[in-house]
């Protein structure tokens, strides 16, 4: 690409004379095209930003993405009448990922810890650089999957009596299952996987009654869990689950469910008890609806 379409593109110039981010200060910027970074300078500007100020909510709609350049930053989520915080960043982090990746409302609030300088970069520019640079787009989903896997274990009612350590390690240790809108994540009668657990999003239970009538059950979002049936019974599985949004699922395979019980076995009978709960209920609902 040559000097002659930067000038053309209004790319040049303007990024030439204010360069806010660079793969120094942000490894995660590390190995971007010049041009990408210029993409990324052209469509950011730099706030100072006074202590205590929530810059993002828990609940909006995607924002832009912000590069941390001086101070701190704590991501609390609500519990109960209290925000309680789940980490801290620093300078040379980012937050603003789930936005950028998952284009969803936010699963947490960001705020500033103590007087802060932050970078914020236009999600437009953000969408073109991943949609052109493979490796950014694998590093800030790398860092989505770690800090939603953090904010689910502090959060969910089987894993928030994990110590910190604990919670960080399960967190580096099973992967998040993505589906997009309207893909079936499993079909009745088909041999489980595991236990899904939902990160974020929205699922259909359907069940296809005797007539081969498919009837919705009920709607699971975040901190459900699907599967259950089958894991408690060691069947087949009771009814189907569509993603009717986008859905993060962590599957808890026999792998992952033996290194819960190796490791983390408080934790794991909890686990036990919420599955045989949820599929009580479950059953009922289904015998409620058979033919």
């Amino acid at each position: 690409m040559n000097d002659d379409f930067l000038e053309l593109s209004g790319i040049h110039g303007e990024s030439q004379r204010r360069e806010l981010l660079s793969a120094e200060e942000f490894p995660i910027l590390e190995g971007l095209s010049p041009l990408s970074l210029r993409i990324l300078n052209n469509a950011s500007r730099i706030m100072n930003v006074s202590k205590g100020v929530e810059m993002l909510h828990e609940g909006d709609t995607p924002h832009d993405l912000y590069f941390i350049k001086q101070g701190k930053m704590a991501i609390g989520r609500q519990s109960g009448t209290q925000l309680k915080v789940i980490a801290q960043l620093g300078a040379g982090e980012v937050y603003g990922e789930f936005g950028a990746l998952r284009k969803k409302s936010r699963y947490a609030s960001v705020y500033t810890a103590e007087s802060s300088v932050i970078i914020r970069v236009e999600l437009s520019a953000i969408q073109q650089v991943l949609e052109a640079d493979s490796e950014f787009h694998k590093r800030l989903e790398a860092l989505l999957t770690e800090r939603m896997l953090s904010s689910f274990f502090f959060s969910h009612p089987v894993f928030h009596a994990l110590p910190d350590r604990e919670r960080a390690e399960l967190a580096r240790t099973f992967p998040i299952h993505f589906y997009e809108r309207n893909s079936r994540i499993f079909s009745q009668g088909k041999t489980p996987q595991g236990v899904y657990l939902i990160l974020s999003g929205e699922v259909e239970v359907c069940y296809r009654t005797r007539s081969k009538e498919e009837r919705l059950l009920e709607i699971r979002r975040d901190n459900d869990i699907l599967g259950e049936v089958a894991i408690k019974n060691g069947t087949e599985l009771a009814y189907s689950a569509i993603a009717v949004s986008d859905v993060d699922l962590l599957i808890l395979d026999k792998e992952a469910m033996k290194v819960m019980h190796d490791q983390h076995s408080k934790s794991f009978e909890t686990l036990e008890a919420y599955i045989n709960k949820r599929s009580e209920r479950t059953v009922l609902r289904l015998k409620e609806n058979m033919d």
